[in-house]
């Protein structure tokens, strides 16, 4: 049996005060971090992961029991994220962090996202480029996603790639991303098997495609992408949808699924009318992806590109 661990986030909510950017958002802070956000010391922070959400928020999704969430910030002592929100050692490089927590507000999302204080009081506009902006939307859609499902690697941070760069339209605008696509070798794209195993071994994520890059350059990241935005483009084929409506039918149907792990592959296959086998162990799949990625970026007529000013 493992060592229980008292939820320590949980208590510095419990004794939090709150704060209310705007209709749509919330924070959530102890009452030193209150004083800073009464001074105006988060407002650079606040106002550009506001606009990242509202980006989100004109998907204009449904959500189960037709709720309509709250999008939580829960900001924490610099010396305490680590502890706080759990943040991986492996990613954790001294300078603060962020990620998706259990959300503690009855009329929030199932998760809020949590970030230590220095993050948002040190934010500068200017400094923050594309890939910046892509991770943001990254983890803010994890907030979406886990309304619906739960389960696997694949799906969470597939979607958390693809509602950005695909639904969003960021991947020709990404070019650094797209390049670094572009010049996959096909061993480097996983199978949602290999995928299943990374995740079992707890090795997701570990291995870069580039150096020094954000989790986007991760082959796992990269390979769960290739096959979420495959399942999209599958759904649009063959239900004749747009990519929102396709993306709000694949959540539905997982909403409805009782399998996990690769029980959980076959039903998307089931759903999508593809072989089960060749959908977990195969790359077909996420090949044709692969190639529409090339087209689109040697489109030089493609206008539907959101132009992100960093500015």
């Amino acid at each position: 049996m493992s060592e229980f661990k008292k939820d320590k986030l949980r208590e510095y909510i419990k004794n939090s005060e709150i704060r209310v950017y705007n209709e749509n958002i919330k924070v959530r802070l102890s009452a030193e971090l209150a004083v800073k956000y009464d001074k105006g010391l988060y407002d650079n922070y606040l106002k550009y992961t506001s606009e990242c959400y509202e980006l989100l928020l004109n998907l204009n999704l449904k959500y189960p029991s037709n709720a309509k969430p709250i999008y939580y910030l829960y900001i924490v002592p610099f010396d305490q994220f680590v502890e706080l929100l759990g943040y991986p050692d492996q990613f954790n490089n001294g300078t603060g962090g962020a990620k998706p927590v259990n959300c503690y507000d009855l009329d929030g999302f199932a998760h809020a996202f949590g970030t230590s204080d220095n993050l948002c009081e040190n934010f500068i506009r200017e400094e923050k480029g594309i890939a910046f902006f892509e991770n943001e939307i990254h983890e803010l859609s994890h907030l979406i996603h886990i309304n619906f499902v739960k389960e696997t690697k694949i799906l969470k941070e597939g979607f958390a790639e693809t509602i950005p760069l695909y639904i969003l339209n960021l991947q020709k605008k990404y070019t650094s991303h797209t390049e670094a696509l572009i010049n996959l070798e096909e061993h480097q794209i996983l199978t949602a098997e290999e995928l299943l195993e990374e995740e079992d071994k707890y090795m997701f994520g570990v291995t870069e495609i580039l150096p020094n890059k954000t989790c986007s350059f991760r082959s796992s990241y990269i390979s769960s992408y290739l096959f979420v935005r495959g399942c999209i483009k599958k759904i649009e084929e063959k239900y004749k949808l747009n990519k929102v409506d396709s993306l709000q039918k694949f959540f539905e149907m997982l909403y409805s699924s009782k399998y996990i792990n690769a029980w959980l592959i076959f039903d998307i296959a089931d759903f999508l009318g593809l072989d089960r086998d060749q959908l977990l162990t195969g790359k077909a799949l996420q090949l044709s992806v692969l190639e529409d990625i090339k087209k689109e970026y040697n489109d030089k007529e493609n206008k539907n590109v959101i132009e992100y000013d960093k500015n």
